[in-house]
């Protein structure tokens, strides 16, 4: 969780920074495609993460309530928001800009390293869960295509880019 390594003293100079927003069901707090720069910690109420596909349908990616982040990506630096986010129900947030959030830790340099941290806990965690679900996708696709394959899967071993490094002669 993004405010898990704040205390309360921390967590109340971040809010202060943070603008307090509500949303009613539908709404679309963030659309796939448009510029962001801004982080948003959800409060209260659920929202669901869409990614947008051909044929104007979209596949549902994840549904996330209190505590969970949305728009982080956009916030690190990707121009274009890389997915939708809807209100399932009122939601109420907080956003942090990233000029502001910027400016706010460089007088506050430790709360600014506990906040990164917890926004890449989240990202690692949330690409930890993408891997698997993406494993998953193939494992099906490649069982649902297995009559199709004229030649079995090969297990290839990994072998680490360092380790491939040209050792020094003694």
């Amino acid at each position: 969780m993004f405010l898990q390594c704040l205390n309360p003293e921390e967590i109340a100079a971040i809010e202060k920074i943070g603008i307090l927003k509500q949303f009613p069901k539908g709404f679309h707090l963030i659309e796939e495609g448009m510029v962001g720069s801004s982080f948003i910690l959800i409060l209260s109420g659920t929202v669901e993460v869409r990614k947008g596909m051909r044929g104007g349908k979209y596949k549902r990616l994840v549904e996330l309530g209190p505590c969970d982040l949305i728009g982080e990506v956009g916030f690190l630096g990707v121009e274009n928001r890389t997915a939708s986010v809807v209100a399932l129900d009122e939601v109420e947030v907080m956003e942090f800009e990233r000029e502001v959030f910027s400016r706010f830790i460089e007088t506050h340099p430790m709360i600014g390293m506990k906040a990164y941290r917890g926004i890449a806990e989240e990202l690692a965690r949330r690409l930890s869960q993408s891997d698997e679900d993406l494993m998953d996708a193939i494992s099906w696709a490649l069982a649902s295509n297995k009559n199709s394959l004229s030649e079995p899967c090969v297990n290839v071993p990994h072998v680490p880019k360092l380790a491939r490094r040209p050792q020094p002669a003694d």
